[in-house]
């Protein structure tokens, strides 16, 4: 009895080995999964500041940004930071304008100075640094969704305004062109059309914007276990939508400016893009393809021995 209780017991002994090694193997052989990636991206598109004033219209115009961050998963859900530059430009139109202007001649007459403005347009352009946060939800096959905002520091701009200035003269004792008094048609005493332009600096408040994106990440796998890390590619079409305080120092109550360096007077339209506002901020939209590239997303740590 002794002597096949020895060889039970080594029997078993060795059975335990087996069973602990086929245990232990498999979860040593488990993937542990980092879901934290580096992030660097670039989007263009369309850009476009408005101030809702009645007499102008904000057409807009191309805009782009570039960025770089960090996101975190778990599990499905993301959290995404980072810092992005940003550079937005906006076409403004403004409404065909009379400027009207008491006057004296070279010989001490006095007329009435009719000043047309049109064609009047103004191009912004700014440059931001801005922060943004956004969440978001990926699903293992690589839809991606997030919400969240911006907050972006303007740090130069500039406002070129262009208009088509045509000059004409009144006067009370003067028949006229048209039998109403008016003289025109003399470029040598000023009375043409000539286009006109005026270059300003620009400098806006803190810009706060709601931010939304959509697209697919492409390369995703998740049943690949790989040590291997592959950066992967994010399209997604994006969305800022927000306004820049204005406050009433920012205001300009002028919309005309002699440009003159004599003491001829030349008016003409400077940026208006803070003139007779209705409100207290200015509105930022911007709608872009965006294009992420991800580095370290998924990325698989095998500890598997290789055979």
């Amino acid at each position: 009895m002794r002597y096949n209780g020895n060889i039970k017991k080594h029997a078993v002994l060795p059975l335990i080995v087996i069973l602990s090694v086929c245990t232990i193997f498999p979860l040593a052989s488990q993937p542990s999964v980092n879901s934290n990636s580096f992030l660097i991206w670039g989007s263009g598109g369309y850009s476009k500041i408005s101030n809702n004033v009645p007499a102008t219209t904000a057409i807009g115009n191309a805009g782009m940004a570039i960025g770089a961050g960090y996101e975190l998963h778990f599990k499905n859900f993301l959290i995404q930071t980072g810092v992005e530059v940003s550079y937005y430009t906006s076409k403004m139109s403004l409404i065909d304008t009379l400027l009207v202007m008491p006057m004296i001649d070279t010989e001490g007459t006095l007329f009435s100075g009719h000043f047309a403005f049109q064609q009047t347009s103004d191009m912004q352009k700014i440059a931001n640094i801005g922060i943004p946060l956004m969440l978001g939800y990926e699903t293992p096959d690589g839809l991606y969704f997030a919400i969240g905002g911006k907050v972006m520091l303007n740090v130069i701009g500039s406002s070129h305004t262009s208009t088509n200035v045509t000059s004409t003269a009144y006067y009370s004792d003067l028949i006229g062109d048209n039998s109403d008094g008016i003289l025109s048609n003399m470029p040598n005493h000023g009375l043409n059309s000539e286009m006109r332009t005026v270059n300003s600096s620009l400098k806006l408040h803190t810009i706060f914007t709601g931010s939304v994106e959509a697209g697919y990440t492409f390369g995703k796998n998740p049943d690949d276990y790989s040590i291997k890390n592959k950066p992967k590619i994010r399209l997604s079409m994006c969305c800022d939508y927000g306004f820049a305080p204005v406050t009433s120092n920012d205001r300009i109550n002028n919309l005309f400016v002699n440009i003159s360096t004599t003491e001829e007077i030349v008016p003409t339209i400077r940026g208006y893009l803070l003139n007779s506002l209705q409100s207290n901020r200015l509105n930022v939209l911007y709608v872009g393809l965006k294009v992420t590239v991800l580095f370290g997303l998924k990325k698989y740590g095998c500890n598997c021995s290789s055979e």
